[in-house]
């Protein structure tokens, strides 16, 4: 089997584009084709117009090259040796950020050609599978009052959610609001749930993001029991993440935005986080997350992905989850935008709080082209 094309698709709901913190309002779908007539999908959650540029950019030199025509006519089983080669063959212009997302795309879809054509779910083919079901948290962004808070936090509770995350929004606002923002929604859910915080890296009025202000607002915010306090600080504040995992004994977490093991590899040893987030979208793809995952096993590290996109992720998340020991939770984004709701011609189940590892061969879902095609944009 060949490759024998990559399509980078942009895709982006219709009328405003909120400067929230929604990734799921635009994206871009990746679909690999092989000479057997087996095709692949992946997915971004980046820059579209950016990654689109990555794949489709021609030749310049032998290692400044387009992802796409670079790995036309390698066999799609070996993913990774194509990582590589997409790796070395970018590295005038890549090695970190939008290339490897770029990269992440295309090895999902990679990672889907051999399930289908094997007729196994990518779970198996990463090593096995630990569990068939994950438990779900609910994600989605922090109101700007207590009362919305409340609201919000309890309207995922009553869904059927056993834990909610609150992120970015109303964490902009001055300390002691934001404090008020966790009082709300922990007093709303009560203490059966479990209530993650992404407090995001958003300088308030009163507070820049640095590790010592951080570390006041999660002394402030402790007694209200969060399961874990997620990007507290820039993504490359090292010492800071470092600073804030040995003062607190709330776990930290963070890694959405890092890329490959060399990335996780600090995150893992200099910084010592408790959670490893790696985005599947972006770090590297299954190939990489599946590194990245053993190296945080050898560190006795959990790793739980960051997932907010369209169902693609979500599945891809699934399956990494389901094969690792050290993995037992996933992000879903409840976010109603069409991204995130008309990709997939059937949505994801929660049931008792968990959600089923899919079944099918390769991601184990049925991907709606027509959905694909409503919302291309290839000019924006």
């Amino acid at each position: 089997m060949k490759i024998t094309k990559v399509e980078a698709i942009p895709v982006r709901q219709k009328g405003e584009i909120k400067k929230i913190n929604d990734s799921a309002q635009d994206g871009i779908i990746i679909k690999v084709y092989t000479d057997e007539g087996i095709v692949g999908y992946g997915e971004v959650d980046s820059a579209p117009w950016v990654v689109k540029a990555v794949i489709d950019s021609p030749v310049s030199h032998r290692i400044c090259q387009g992802l796409g025509q670079a790995i036309i006519g390698e066999d799609p089983f070996e993913t990774e040796k194509i990582w590589e080669k997409m790796f070395l063959y970018s590295m005038f212009y890549g090695r970190r950020g939008v290339v490897i997302h770029a990269m992440s795309g295309i090895d999902i879809a990679l990672w889907d050609i051999k399930g289908k054509a094997l007729n196994m779910p990518i779970c198996k083919l990463l090593g096995g599978t630990y569990r068939d079901k994950v438990r779900a948290y609910g994600s989605t962004l922090m109101p700007y009052t207590p009362e919305e808070a409340a609201e919000e936090a309890l309207k995922w509770k009553e869904q059927g959610f056993t834990a909610v995350k609150m992120g970015w929004g109303g964490f902009e606002l001055p300390q002691s609001e934001c404090v008020k923002l966790v009082e709300a929604s922990r007093n709303a859910i009560g203490d059966d749930m479990d209530l993650m915080l992404d407090v995001g890296f958003i300088p308030s009025s009163d507070f820049p993001v640095t590790a010592a202000s951080r570390l006041l607002l999660i002394n402030e915010i402790r007694q209200f029991n969060p399961y874990w306090i997620e990007e507290a600080v820039y993504p490359d504040d090292y010492e800071g993440y470092k600073m804030l995992a040995e003062r607190t004994d709330v776990r930290i977490a963070g890694g959405e935005n890092e890329t490959t093991r060399y990335g996780f590899k600090q995150l893992i040893e200099e910084c010592k986080l408790d959670i490893l987030q790696p985005d599947i979208t972006r770090c590297g793809g299954l190939t990489e997350a599946k590194r990245i995952g053993t190296m945080a096993l050898a560190h006795n590290t959990t790793v739980i992905p960051h997932a907010w996109s369209s169902g693609i992720v979500i599945a891809a998340s699934l399956h990494f989850i389901a094969s690792q020991p050290n993995s037992d939770l996933l992000e879903y984004c409840v976010w109603d935008t069409p991204i995130r709701k008309e990709m997939l011609k059937q949505d994801f189940t929660l049931k008792d709080g968990y959600v089923d590892v899919p079944k099918g061969p390769g991601l184990g879902i049925e991907i709606d082209d027509e959905a694909i095609e409503k919302y291309r944009c290839d000019v924006f």
